[in-house]
């Protein structure tokens, strides 16, 4: 399989997170539209039958990257005591920062232990606006109206990376123009996830390490029975809804999914083309529908010490689509 590279100019705010199996999702509608029924029919069936054309990455800020997740590094104990509680704090507030610059991904990949330089102000701004509900019968707000929060933020500038079989990339670059040129993510019909430039090139990979002993996933994922469990990461809950006409349907949306969060870190050795799966019977209006979750990974120097404590904790995050 190819690397490609998508580098996405954003014109607003986006009221989606941008995960691989959202972004899937709309590359999926696009073949449908631009290609028609049976040419998505042909493309899924290609994951069932072990040969995906297409793996993807969630999109990040810029030319930054997830965090791997290694667990808690050691404090030096040879280290006066005053200088221990600085440097505990340290790199407690830098485990709140979730992606790296490339070149700290890279040595993060060998093995090294980094103390990440970006913070999380860094990446974008968010912030959360008042909406009211809308009756979906009567489309109106009802006696009073009825606020909520919502929550809405922006990156300048979105990078996906992937993979893609021999003589897919042409189609792979329509079905990310078609996403340009229609929207990303939920409330694209009213201005939010509009895309001003969308440029798909070749990207030469990674520099990852030679004497690698597991993974890293660049998307979020959902394990298949065979795949590996020692390892550290992080939980998601998915509330997904469906897409284009099916998103106006009163049975839109799919049942929660759980899922390990782009960054996880599995021992494996030699390090598989993908892990994960496609994910069925989300939606029972629609037996159709699959959900994307596969991992899209890197191999990566974890540490040799397997009787650390694998689980880093978990957060809940919703999310349409």
């Amino acid at each position: 399989m190819n690397w490609f590279r998508v580098r996405l100019k954003l014109r607003s705010w986006v009221a989606s997170s941008w995960q691989s199996d959202t972004i899937f999702g709309h590359l999926c509608w696009g073949m449908r539209y631009l290609h028609g029924v049976q040419e998505l029919e042909s493309f899924i069936a290609a994951y069932d039958d072990g040969v995906p054309p297409l793996l993807l990455s969630n999109g990040f800020p810029g030319d930054l990257l997830p965090r791997p997740l290694t667990g808690p590094a050691m404090v030096d104990p040879a280290l006066p005591l005053q200088e221990q509680v600085a440097q505990f704090r340290h790199m407690k507030r830098a485990r709140e920062v979730r992606y790296l610059t490339s070149e700290e991904f890279t040595r993060a990949l060998n093995g090294e232990i980094i103390v990440p330089s970006s913070e999380p102000e860094a990446v974008g701004k968010s912030r959360v606006t008042l909406k009211n509900q809308l009756n979906r019968q009567t489309s109106t707000t009802g006696e009073g109206g009825a606020l909520y929060n919502f929550e809405e933020y922006h990156w300048p500038e979105v990078t996906i990376y992937g993979k893609v079989t021999d003589g897919f990339a042409d189609m792979a670059q329509q079905m990310f123009q078609y996403m340009a040129d229609t929207g990303y993510g939920k409330r694209k019909s009213v201005g939010y996830g509009q895309i001003e430039d969308c440029v798909f090139e070749e990207y030469p990979g990674f520099n990852t390490a030679e004497n690698s002993n597991g993974f890293v996933t660049l998307s979020n994922y959902v394990p298949a029975a065979v795949d590996p469990r020692e390892g550290f990461w992080q939980t998601m809950v998915k509330y997904g809804k469906m897409g284009e006409e099916y998103a106006v349907q009163d049975s839109a949306f799919k049942k929660p999914l759980m899922m390990l969060e782009a960054g996880s870190t599995f021992y494996d050795a030699p390090c598989r083309d993908y892990y994960g799966r496609l994910v069925r019977g989300l939606s029972p209006s629609y037996p159709e529908t699959v959900q994307y979750a596969l991992a899209l990974p890197l191999p990566m120097r974890l540490p040799d010490d397997q009787s650390a404590s694998r689980n880093s904790g978990h957060r809940n995050e919703g999310n349409s689509q």
